[in-house]
């Protein structure tokens, strides 16, 4: 299942400059979910209004100035801000809960990735969030899937897939057939074709952001489609149960410029 979101430009907001986040890296995207998992959470005293307070090494989510989710739109004089492919091939994934998501983890094996401006970027991880952390025109959805990826400088990459309501994912169906419902609980490896997560229409949307968790760290390059792909309302309610809603509202765009890369 796909839909298009093409509009027109809106009016956006201007805020006050902020001072410059550290850079994101794949140990800072990892070292969260893992030494820092218990201090934060999607709700009440540690939740997303309350990140930038509850240590220093957070500061970024209350004073970085490039910061995601944003808010998506279309307009006629975007123009790609880099280009990019996707080479993914089946690999062995392992699933875990990690105390504020579902993360599928590449094992031993190559499963491919992005290339960006000629550089390449390895799959790591991917992930779930609900609803949805970006938004079209301020319309959320079901799922958000994050496919997180790594050069060898350790800068990150991710591209985001939004879900809507429909038929049953084969790719999330695999997935949820072993995913455990504990935090902490053992994971199961199981073997993936990433492709399967992507819709028939590649076209994206392209910007300057940051991780949407603690520590927040900014210089991620973010890749969001345009088109999207189905869950069904079993497997929402499945995710759900576990955790009923693991997002970051949107944050404000600033004076960046989204990219639209028709592919």
């Amino acid at each position: 299942m796909k839909r298009s979101h093409l509009f027109t430009s809106i009016t956006l907001a201007s805020v006050v400059t902020l001072a410059t986040a550290p850079a994101a890296s794949a140990a800072s995207f990892l070292s969260p979910l893992q030494a820092l998992k218990a201090s934060w959470s999607y709700e009440g005293e540690t939740g997303p209004e309350f990140w930038g307070d509850l240590d220093e090494a957070f500061a970024a989510c209350s004073n970085g100035k490039e910061q995601s989710p944003i808010n998506l739109f279309y307009d006629r004089e975007q123009t790609s801000k880099w280009n990019w492919a996707f080479s993914y091939s089946e690999a062995a994934f392992s699933v875990e809960n990690n105390g504020h998501t579902i993360q599928a983890n590449v094992e031993n094996e190559d499963a491919g990735g992005l290339e960006i401006n000629g550089e390449a970027y390895q799959l790591i991880q991917f992930h779930f969030h609900t609803p949805s952390e970006h938004t079209i025109e301020e319309t959320s959805f079901p799922m958000e899937l994050h496919l997180v990826h790594a050069n060898h400088a350790g800068d990150l990459a991710v591209l985001g897939v939004l879900m809507e309501m429909g038929n049953d994912h084969e790719g999330i169906e695999a997935v949820w057939e072993v995913m455990p419902e504990e935090e902490g609980t053992a994971a199961y490896s199981i073997s993936l074709d990433p492709n399967l997560f992507l819709p028939e229409s590649v076209t994206a949307y392209q910007y300057d952001g940051s991780l949407t968790t603690p520590p927040c760290s900014e210089g991620v390059k973010w890749t969001v489609l345009n088109d999207t792909i189905s869950i069904s309302e079993t497997q929402l309610d499945a995710f759900r149960d576990i955790y009923p809603q693991n997002y970051r509202p949107v944050q404000e765009l600033g004076d960046r410029e989204i990219g639209f890369h028709y592919h």
